[in-house]
């Protein structure tokens, strides 16, 4: 059997609990919606859910509570806590705790501020033997280009080991491989390119290039030849 104190926890554990089913159930609408005859497949979404808590409240002395918000509040003057458990169906108060009742609402709000979402393409022109170019092109879902958009490129050595590795070859990443610049920025069209230098002693193997756009990454594997 829990002790009293064990039977209580802090406010945002319920929250996010609550806010946790909420995801679930959101997310189990969308895939029914997905799963729909074709051509009529329709969306479902919760724009709102309000909620209601009953809760007892006591205050506690400890300090491991303290020291698990001890980033949000770094400087306490004691280690009392105000702790939450939800009332029986029968209770409508507590002789040994404060009653009291808790009202909220989880609203939805859509994603990147109402406005279409980013995405965006790449292809390599390998015309340059010595030097690839890497194009992206960044628009929004509605086709716009969106000019000033910071893309960065990487050459993932791992996951090129790892796929080399699979078609019976050694990578060895020549010193001379690689992109010339990291971070490049997209231009009016909506297009930012860089360089993928390819060493003239660098031994067959595939190499994953890696593309982060605002929080969306795409790889594109390129096969060096002999």
């Amino acid at each position: 059997m829990p002790t009293p104190e064990e039977s209580f926890s802090t406010l945002d554990d319920f929250l996010l609990s609550l806010a946790d089913g909420v995801t679930q159930a959101q997310a189990e609408l969308t895939r029914s919606g997905a799963l729909g005859p074709a051509g009529q497949k329709y969306i479902y979404q919760v724009p709102r859910v309000d909620f209601e808590l009953r809760m007892n409240l006591r205050v506690v002395d400890d300090q491991a509570l303290s020291q698990r918000y001890r980033q949000l509040r770094p400087a306490r003057s004691n280690d009392k806590h105000l702790l939450f458990k939800p009332l029986a169906p029968e209770e409508t108060s507590s002789t040994l705790e404060v009653a009291a009742v808790i009202r909220g609402a989880f609203v939805a709000v859509p994603a990147n501020g109402g406005l279409p979402p980013l995405v965006f393409d790449m292809r390599l022109d390998t015309r340059d033997s010595a030097a690839h170019v890497l194009q992206i092109q960044v628009r929004n879902a509605a086709g716009e280009a969106l000019p000033g958009v910071e893309v960065q490129v990487n050459l993932d050595r791992e996951e090129s080991a790892s796929l080399t590795a699979a078609i019976g070859k050694t990578f060895k990443l020549s010193a001379g491989t690689g992109f010339s610049s990291g971070v490049v920025t997209t231009d009016a069209q909506g297009l930012a390119t860089a360089t993928l230098t390819v060493s003239p002693d660098q031994t067959p193997c595939l190499l994953a290039l890696v593309v982060d756009v605002a929080d969306q990454t795409e790889m594109l594997v390129y096969e060096v030849k002999q």
